[in-house]
């Protein structure tokens, strides 16, 4: 699958369509302990870890992911709506449905939170999206970024679960946990193999130390090992922002979605990432991107994107009445470049091929408002979790409603769960150490 989205060639899956379905069918023999839905073995599970998760676990997770896959695998496939693929594909999205809901019985409690507690497990379940509603799936975002935090923002996370860690935060928005993590020092992190000497990526993240040497298992401590370095896949899909299209494969449609680090509190010893630059060599050609945050949150973006193709750009805003320039004139006047909307703080231009240089401003309302500092309330309104982004550092929030009762109060800029709060307006308190700004919510 992911071969057919970075080059665009049906053959390896219709080569290989076959084999896929016989493993398939293998999966579903395999049924046991009361259960219909196991999944593969259990004998590697979220290997070398720093924390336990169930074997099986992972292995009916991994079931559920497989019956993704063919799903879209089989549409890809399918030439008409009523074609034997298009049949195979309802049914694989069946299957999936069965999975999670078996899932649920065995592994959600009453609240639809997890009966397991690793990260690894919340970011297999947030992934593959088998949480029973949405609101369960926010809160077990809000646990897996608490559980995160309060290891002193390191990862726990084996093979399986690395593989998917800041792709994960960052496809549900928690961008500043992924940046947290990817500066991290401390052992288990990328940083802390680079201090040791690192120049490959090795099996473990403490294979040599300059305190120990060599680690003790000689049998298992490969210096050549890309498992951990799947984070740059992060990097190029999300910080650089160059991202394949599902529904136009081989970057025929090239997704741009450049991410910068608006982090508003930093662990200890951590900067800002103020830039960013990446090309991807693709089959029509280099596509490259390139970002620089202003202190005001806004940036300037660069994109070159080949001859026969478009992208779809999603330029991160920080107010609707931002001022968009392109190549020194508004965007509106600008050759190749289509708006579609603005929506969750980001613009939507669909481009043709070409270099552009983007340049994000305030508007001249948001001018006088921001005086150079980045503050934003989001969503408003809101539905379930409330958003606080600032360059000030928050000593604290609190929320008041409209009678002039607290319903939250906290210290930090973590998500604010507003599920509870009754259908109205709220006056949302930002405390900082230069001032105190509040703003109306309207909670739905």
């Amino acid at each position: 699958w992911t071969v057919y989205l970075m080059y665009g060639d049906k053959s390896i899956l219709e080569e290989n369509y076959e084999s896929m379905e016989k493993y398939m069918g293998f999966l579903a023999n395999q049924k046991g302990d009361g259960y219909e839905y196991n999944g593969a073995g259990t004998n590697y599970g979220d290997w070398v870890a720093f924390e336990s998760t169930d074997s099986r676990y992972v292995s009916v997770c991994y079931y559920a992911y497989a019956a993704q896959l063919m799903e879209k695998i089989s549409l890809a496939m399918s030439t008409s709506p009523d074609d034997e693929y298009a049949v195979k594909a309802e049914e694989y999205k069946n299957l999936y449905g069965k999975i999670k809901e078996e899932f649920q019985k065995r592994y959600t409690q009453p609240s639809g939170l997890l009966r397991l507690t690793s990260q690894t497990s919340y970011l297999l379940a947030l992934k593959l999206d088998l949480f029973p509603t949405e609101t369960a799936k926010e809160k077990g975002l809000a646990n897996l970024n608490y559980i995160i935090k309060q290891n002193g923002n390191k990862l726990k996370t084996g093979f399986v679960g690395t593989g998917i860690l800041n792709q994960t935060l960052s496809q549900l928005g928690a961008d500043g946990t992924a940046y947290n993590l990817l500066l991290q020092r401390e052992n288990p992190s990328w940083l802390y193999s680079v201090d040791q000497g690192a120049t490959t990526i090795w099996e473990r993240w403490d294979s040599y130390t300059k305190e120990r040497g060599f680690h003790s298992d000689i049998t298992m401590n490969s210096f050549n090992h890309y498992s951990y370095g799947a984070v740059s896949e992060w990097m190029y899909r999300y910080v650089a922002g160059i991202e394949a299209d599902e529904s136009n494969p081989g970057f025929k449609n090239v997704i741009l979605q450049p991410t910068p680090d608006n982090r508003t509190s930093f662990p200890d010893g951590q900067e800002r990432i103020t830039w960013a630059k990446a090309t991807y060599n693709s089959y029509y050609g280099d596509i490259k991107s390139a970002w620089t945050r202003k202190d005001d949150g806004r940036i300037t973006y660069t994109a070159t994107i080949p001859a026969n193709t478009t992208a779809t750009l999603y330029l991160p805003v920080v107010s609707e009445n931002d001022e968009i320039f392109e190549s020194g004139k508004p965007v509106a006047e600008a050759e190749g470049v289509t708006f579609v909307e603005i929506k969750d703080g980001k613009a939507k231009y669909e481009l043709k091929s070409g270099t552009y240089n983007f340049d994000v401003n305030p508007g001249e309302e948001d001018a006088v408002k921001s005086e150079t500092k980045f503050f934003s309330v989001y969503p408003n309104p809101v539905e379930q979790m409330l958003n606080i982004a600032t360059d000030e550092e928050i000593q604290q929030i609190i929320v008041v409603d409209s009678t002039g009762k607290a319903v939250h109060v906290q210290s930090d800029n973590t998500p604010i769960d507003s599920s509870r709060w009754s259908s109205g307006i709220y006056l949302v308190k930002v405390i900082t150490g230069e001032k105190t700004r509040a703003v109306k919510v309207l909670k739905k």
